[in-house]
């Protein structure tokens, strides 16, 4: 007989979680379909591109009002990582509960397990970042965890490989007038044009790239970018860093001294807790 449990919530000490497959998830994707060749190895398509695993988590503190719009943080990993491991690794549910942002986390499995920056469908496929938020949205009407209809400010973050997508995302995903914060955990790669036009198109569009040595030359470059396009940016002193300076709407750049894999649990709270979700 095949198994037909259904993933249900977990109580945690800091609020709701659940990992449950999502149609609209990354993938499966057409362009997956032969797997992945990486430097040394290569990745077939089951099992690293057939989970369509989307993890979704509620904060204890959340209050959910009928009148109100629902703000949600969508969170792109990096390469080689899952969606457990993520949570568990970075401790997203204490550091996410730790903002106190009155918003819900999504992280949708991307390649499993693999060293590919591919997003499948939130990276090319037109207006798929929009069909997931509004799948979210009804599974947790449905689950009654939420009571409005309405999508609030939508901040997106990436670490490591997480850029393409966030990229695509900014660029074709759909929803553009929610997406108020993209948050870059040493991610900084490539789609710079992306990027900044994302920054451009509207002044109090907040980005914040933090990164360590190894990208200084693609952040110089996104910079570049954007004195051509005329958008004014801040450069930041981590040892010097404050809250009202990550508060300011507009692009910011600041190196750091964290090694890569710990950037994220070093910054994500405070970026989120500074953030447009902050209200």
């Amino acid at each position: 007989m095949p198994n037909t449990t259904q993933p249900s919530w977990e109580e945690t000490e800091f609020g709701q979680l659940i990992l449950r497959p999502f149609k609209s998830a990354p993938y499966p994707h057409e362009s997956r379909d032969a797997g992945f060749k990486g430097k040394t190895k290569e990745f077939p398509r089951d099992p690293h591109y057939t989970d369509s695993t989307v993890g979704i988590f509620i904060p204890a503190h959340y209050v959910a009002r009928a009148d109100d719009a629902v703000h949600f943080v969508m969170y792109f990993h990096g390469h080689g990582n899952n969606v457990a491991k993520t949570l568990a690794e970075y401790k997203m549910p204490q550091r996410f509960s730790a903002a106190k942002i009155n918003a819900i986390l999504i992280i949708p499995q991307g390649p499993r397990d693999a060293p590919d920056s591919g997003g499948g469908k939130l990276e090319l496929d037109r207006g798929a970042f929009a069909t997931l938020i509004t799948h979210v949205q009804t599974f947790l009407l449905d689950q009654r965890k939420i009571r409005a209809k309405q999508v609030g400010n939508v901040a997106l973050a990436a670490h490591s490989g997480g850029y393409k997508v966030a990229a695509a995302v900014l660029d074709h995903g759909g929803m553009a007038e929610h997406v108020t914060d993209a948050l870059l955990f040493d991610s900084a790669y490539g789609s710079l044009e992306w990027f900044s036009a994302w920054c451009a198109a509207e002044r109090s569009h907040r980005l914040v790239s933090i990164f360590t040595e190894h990208l200084a030359d693609e952040n110089e470059q996104l910079m570049a970018l954007l004195d051509k396009a005329g958008v004014p940016y801040a450069r930041l002193d981590e040892s010097k860093l404050t809250d009202d300076q990550l508060r300011a709407r507009q692009p910011i750049f600041m190196p750091t001294t964290a090694g890569h894999g710990y950037v994220p649990s070093k910054f994500f709270t405070q970026l989120l807790s500074t953030s447009a979700l902050a209200v």
